[in-house]
Parts: C-alpha cells; structure tokens; sequence
C-alpha cells in the first residue's frame, strides 16, 4: 500500500518541500520534508525511510557530503539526486554512491511521481532476492518472466519480468563457422538508448558484431559470466545467455519499437512439426503450425514479416507445388524451405522463388543466421551519396531548428563528425525534412573542441538565441563504438530565462578523424533517431 511507503525530502528551499509533499502526498504517500541538511541527516539515520529526495546545492551543507554521511549509515537506502545544476562530477560521484535516479529542475509531479514508482520497484526487487557479491561483483540475481513471448530489435531480444525490469540479450550471427572470443557488456547504472550498441561480441576471426539496445532505460544489473565464458553466448539458452536488465523509461514505446518473430510452419501433419517447435520456440519463435497452402496464407495475410517455412521431408513431392502456390498467392513471402541431405527435390526448389533453402540447419548455429537473414535490416545497404561534388563542405557544424513548442533548438557537432550528404546527417535532415520543421543547415567544421576557448565562444553566441542547445563530439574511451554519454548544464538566455544544454560524447569508431562516425546502419540509425528525439521534445 501507499500508505505504507515512508519518504524524507530533503532541501534547504521551503518551497520546494512543499511542492514535494503536495505531490507525494495527493498519492497516499507518508512524508516528511528538513530544509535544514544537518537536521535532514539525522532524520535519514535514524528513521526507516523507504526513500530519500536529496537536493545537492544547499547553504549549511553540501548535498554530496550529506550522501556520502547518509552511505556510511545506511549503504542501502534509495537516495533520488535533485539538482538544478548538474555537472558531470556531481554525476560520476552520484553513481558511485549508487544514487537511485538523478532529476533536473525545474521537475514535473509526473517525473517526481514515475521517480518513485522505478525506485520503489527496484527496492522491492533487491529486497525479496538480494545476495552478496564477492569481490568484483554482485551474483546475478533471480527473474521471473511476465510472459512468455520475446520480442525483438535487429539481432537484440528482449523480455518483461514481473518486477517491471526488461532482460535483453543478442541472438549473434556469423557462428555457423565461428566461435565468440570476448563478450562487452554494459556498466550497471549507464543509461542504454534505443537504437545505440548495448554490447560488442568479438569473434575468433576479428570481426565485431554490436549488439543494439533494444530500448532506453538504466542497466540495474549485468550478466558477467558471459564475459568470463562468452561461449554460453553460443549456446543461445535464453536463462543464461542474456546480456543485462534494464528499467525502461517507456515500457508502451519499447513494445511498438520492436516485434516478435512470428513463423509460420507448413507441413503435413502435426506430428511432423513436432520436431522443430522446441528448437524455435527456443531461439524465440512464435510458430503456427498448417497443414494446407489455404491455413498457410490465411496465416500469413495479416503478418507484417511474412516467414513462412516449408517442411519438405514431411510433404514429399507435394513440397514444390505448395511453394508455387504461396508464392503465386503471397509474393512478399520469405519462404525457408528445410530439406535432407541429397533430396531429389532441391533443384525443384531452388528454381522456385524461395529465401533460404536449408539442411538440417535448425539443429545447428545456422539456424541463427537464417533467422537474422529474415528478420532484420541489419545488412541493408548503406545510404548513398545525395549530392555531387561541389564547392560547399559535405561537413554539418550546426543543425537549428524551431520545435513544435517554437522553441529554438540548436545542435552544434565539434569535429568531422556529421556529413550532409550521407550517414547520420543525411538521415536526421531528411526526418527534420520530412515533418516539415523550419530548418537552417551550417556546412563547416568546427575544429575546437567544446571546452576550448573557440567552441566555448560558438557556445556562448548560440546562447543568445537558442532555448536549447545540444553539442556533440567526439572522445575515444573504452566504450563501445558509437555509444552516447549525456550531461545536462543550466545556462539564461537574453531574456533571463531559465535554459538548458545537453553536451553529448560518443565514443568513435576509430582513430582517423574521417572514419570516426563510421557504424553499421543500426547504430546510424540509433543515432539519428536520438538526435531528433532530443531536439523534438516536449
């Protein structure tokens, strides 16, 4: 119950206290507010508080001291950083004392009130299972699913548990012949985002496959025996081979962003297609299975991707007939067909048009690539060049665009890093294009970092007339290739108003300042799409 769950706030602007208890309390909360720290402290230590808003700027103490006093008391309590001042020192210690969540002013009672609800969750979460960790790091914690089917992003899958939290693995291409030689996995507390690398698998041929996020939230836990044994990775068992959990910032929007792999399978009878239901329902297949060309097309009429896959050892000399009719019925179709060895039907097949025509593949790694082939876009080609060759430079130093809300939005890239003509430029104009936003477009090159006296001059001139700005550059870290790192700082624009800058680092993919945007078209794409969602914002 509501009425249950205990909350301190503390801050040293009555005001603000206020506000907190207004909101809390409208929803059955118990709480408690000190806007003196000294007498804050006292009150955490030594009462049994279900959760603590702490403000870190404050006159008699500074809220970062007051969290490392409160973390020699109790190392476990839920502590809510609230700031209007964020800085990127303020946040590193922030996540090494294990803050709960991390919220701006000024805040909404929406923000304030899912704040609760995701630190609330965690907490109960930790306290039905929580266990020691030896040395390096905690002992993976017991889940539950919610339900029972996967849903998926290019090669990532997810899954809901009853907790609320979101486990997330990869289904890993390129196995057939090859084994994982190293598995990256996230930090607990980092913030994945959709679209952008989750993890690096590293094979034992070099090549590197990204793993994307599958949706944005905070890791809350991480799977390190996989980096220890990466081979469990190999052996695709959904119980041991997931990569993190994570809490989602938006469960709706993570269920529309991805899919399941719904297949359908043809065969004779139900016995027949008994054989392949475990293994596919195993590598997170929902199946249906049919017995007639008819059901096969009446199942696959409403599905967006279209697989369909044809038991041609049960349905004999019927199996080339049925993959004409399908094909005459549903041109679209991705059709499997799975065979043995020396069938007198393979030529049949392959003059038909057919996707995949397989050998006892869904017994081995192959099965993976077939159904990476089917259901991404991963391997889709690169955009084109746009443009042809002229005077003005391909390179974007400035995006501005006016919002939905007439906000002034300016993003401001430092480096080489964005190209008009093709990649993440070309891809994010063409969205703004498309929704038919008012947009200017710099073609230059910002050589200066943003903390260098030439990017803070860009800065503050874009202060003047801009209600938010976002920079982006470039700084090679152990992270995985293309993934983001957020900070937010407060600035007043010409009109004293209250204003905000994102300054994003994205780990680059290489060290030739010409190649360092260079990703697979997911992370592109990931990209893109979170550079619009942030300067399209509410």
């Amino acid at each position: 119950m509501k009425t249950q769950t205990s909350i301190l706030v503390i801050d040293d602007e009555p005001i603000v206290c206020e506000s907190f208890k207004k909101i809390l309390s409208n929803e059955g909360y118990k709480v408690d507010t000190k806007s003196h720290p000294h007498d804050g402290l006292k009150l955490a230590t030594s009462h049994a508080y279900d959760l603590v808003f702490l403000d870190l700027i404050m006159e008699e103490m500074d809220g970062m001291e007051l969290f490392q006093n409160l973390r020699k008391e109790d190392p476990d309590l839920p502590v809510v950083i609230v700031t209007g001042y964020p800085s990127m020192s303020t946040a590193i210690e922030s996540v090494r004392l294990r803050a709960s969540d991390y919220i701006l002013k000024p805040f909404t009672p929406e923000e304030i009130l899912k704040s609760v609800d995701n630190v609330l969750r965690q907490k109960d979460m930790l306290d039905k299972d929580v266990k020691t960790r030896a040395a390096k790091h905690l002992e993976i914690l017991e889940w539950e699913p919610a339900c029972k089917p996967f849903r998926f992003y290019e090669s990532a899958w997810l899954q809901q548990g009853k907790d609320g939290s979101v486990r997330v693995g990869g289904q890993i291409p390129n196995l057939f012949l090859n084994n994982i030689r190293e598995v990256q996995i996230p930090e607990v507390n980092s913030i994945a985002y959709c679209g952008l690398p989750l993890s690096g698998v590293v094979l034992n041929d070099d090549s590197k496959i990204i793993v994307p996020s599958p949706l944005t939230g905070r890791v809350i836990d991480a799977n390190y025996e996989i980096a220890e044994s990466p081979s469990i990775v190999e052996r695709n068992d959904i119980n041991e081979s997931w990569i993190a959990r994570i809490f989602p910032k938006d469960q709706e929007k993570t269920i529309l962003d991805t899919h399941t792999r719904n297949v359908t399978l043809l065969c004779k009878e139900k016995e027949s297609g008994e054989a392949y239901l475990p293994r596919l329902n195993d590598l997170g297949c929902n199946v249906t299975c049919v017995h007639t060309v008819e059901k096969a097309v009446k199942a696959l009429i409403e599905e967006k991707n279209r697989v369909i896959m044809v038991d041609s050892v049960s349905l004999s000399d019927a199996g080339p007939e049925y993959v004409q009719r399908l094909n005459l019925e549903l041109p679209d179709a991705k059709i499997v067909v799975i065979d043995k060895k020396d069938s007198k039907f393979e030529e049949d097949y392959r003059k038909a048009k057919i996707l995949y025509y397989c050998i006892d593949s869904l017994f081995n790694n192959e099965i993976l690539d077939i159904l990476f082939c089917v259901f991404t876009s991963f391997n889709a080609p690169e955009v084109p060049e746009t443009e042809k060759p002229g005077f003005l430079p391909k390179s974007i130093s400035r995006i501005h665009i006016t919002n939905k809300h007439s906000k002034k939005i300016t993003l401001l890239i430092f480096g080489e890093l964005m190209h008009y003509s093709k990649g993440i430029g070309h891809i994010l104009i063409k969205k703004f294009l498309e929704k038919a936003y008012p947009l200017e477009v710099m073609r230059s090159i910002i050589r200066s970092g943003r903390d260098e006296y030439t990017g803070q001059q860009k800065i503050e001139k874009e202060k003047e007339r801009s209600d938010l700005i976002i920079t982006l550059e470039a700084k090679a870290s152990d992270k995985i290739p293309g993934q983001l790192y957020k900070e937010m700082e407060n600035y007043k624009n010409s009109e004293g108003e209250d204003c905000l800058i994102v300054n994003l680092t994205i780990q680059p993919s290489g060290v030739i300042e010409n190649e360092q945007m260079l990703f697979n078209n997911v992370t592109t794409r990931g990209i893109a799409d979170f550079l619009f969602n942030e300067m399209t914002a509410e």
